[in-house]
């Protein structure tokens, strides 16, 4: 059962992002005083019932998965005829945010970053539900470098396709599969995983593994061009990464890793490579040990996978987002002196605007002094 909430609830603040179909805003929760993140539906197409129901199929998909690194739906309802949605707020900024300060990521920030993403895509394909929109924009990060996957706007429900677009072209056309661009009935979790090497490549590089001037260039690139090695831009990269972004960026599905969880094992064995001697009893809680690696092309044991999260599975998901790492230090020290670059610029710009009016003042009063002489 979704839980229901009124705008009145609410007191809306600033705009955080506006898409196609809603304006997201930060919002407090008058009761408690709670400051929550709240998605609302455009007034001028929320008379479209197509949009209505995908609208209320976001918020189902998002009420279902509670996992530590998906964004957590708190409520939602329909007030007077306006759809909203209340989720957590992420005060960290995104991937994207991060890229375009830093430009690229050291490669344990990635394998950091990498092994979060693949617990949530895991967590989700369980559910049968494909992201489609997978992004360095939808991957939100907290303060202390846990990232959230965020806006399932366009997300694939299995077990609801009638609201899903099968057979369409939807998502960013920088991180389509091959098999998203041409519309493909068949889609699976294997378009997410594409995606995701689009994104680690992107953040290992500083650019993007596919630029065509215009769509048609960048499709075709998808389709047919053979991915970029990562090691040819960032000869430092340990070959176990460059190779697994390889496998992601692989123009056949098949011939992808065989799930997420066989990814997130690649990650988790290169970050212990780095930090052989990590104490159990480290503070920020027990060590995960690192499942075994499953075959790319065998489908070994997944049954407790698909069977979906028991109560010890989430208490583990839980325990994974927070372990320390070399790389998940080196995140928080980049979000962090991110965040203080963004102070010093508002500082900055505060300053300069107290400056200019005290020039502007100044201006004035000399102006209205002459006119009195």
């Amino acid at each position: 059962m979704i839980p229901y909430s009124s705008l009145a609830d609410y007191e809306l603040g600033e705009v955080l992002g506006v898409g196609t179909v809603g304006t997201i805003y930060s919002a407090t929760e008058k009761a408690s005083g709670n400051v929550v993140a709240l998605k609302k539906l455009h007034p001028a197409v929320s008379q479209d019932a197509t949009i209505r129901a995908r609208f209320e199929r976001e918020m189902l998909i998002l009420s279902r998965l509670r996992h530590p690194n998906i964004i957590a739906y708190h409520s939602g309802g329909d007030d007077h005829g306006t759809l909203f949605y209340v989720m957590e707020m992420v005060r960290g900024g995104t991937v994207k945010d991060l890229l375009e300060s830093d430009g690229r990521f050291q490669w344990p920030v990635v394998v950091e970053l990498g092994r979060q993403i693949c617990s949530a895509l895991q967590y989700a394909h369980n559910y049968g539900v494909i992201h489609r929109d997978l992004k360095p924009g939808n991957l939100f990060l907290t303060r202390d470098g846990t990232v959230k996957l965020g806006d399932f706007g366009i997300a694939r429900d299995l077990h609801n396709a009638d609201l899903t677009n099968s057979g369409m072209t939807v998502g960013t056309h920088a991180y389509m599969a091959p098999e998203q661009i041409t519309g493909d009935a068949s889609i699976s979790g294997k378009a997410d995983l594409y995606a995701l090497g689009c994104c680690l490549y992107e953040m290992l590089v500083g650019r993007k593994p596919f630029n065509g001037e215009n769509f048609a260039q960048l499709f075709e690139q998808h389709l047919r061009t053979p991915p970029p090695r990562v090691r040819d831009a960032v000869p430092d990269c340990p070959a176990e990464l460059d190779n697994i972004v390889h496998q992601l960026l692989a123009k056949r599905p098949e011939d992808r890793p065989f799930n997420a969880r066989s990814v997130q094992a690649v990650m988790l064995q290169l970050d212990e490579s780095q930090q052989p001697h990590l104490a159990d009893t480290d503070a920020a809680g027990p060590h995960p040990t690192a499942p075994h690696p499953i075959d790319r092309d065998s489908p070994t044991d997944v049954a407790a996978e698909l069977a979906g999260p028991n109560q010890q599975g989430s208490r583990s998901a839980a325990a994974a987002a927070t372990f320390d790492s070399p790389g998940r230090r080196l995140l928080v020290d980049q979000i962090r002196d991110r965040g203080k670059g963004m102070a010093d610029r508002s500082v900055s710009w505060t300053r300069l605007a107290i400056l200019g009016g005290a020039i502007v003042l100044g201006i004035v009063i000399a102006l209205l002094v002459s006119r009195m002489q």
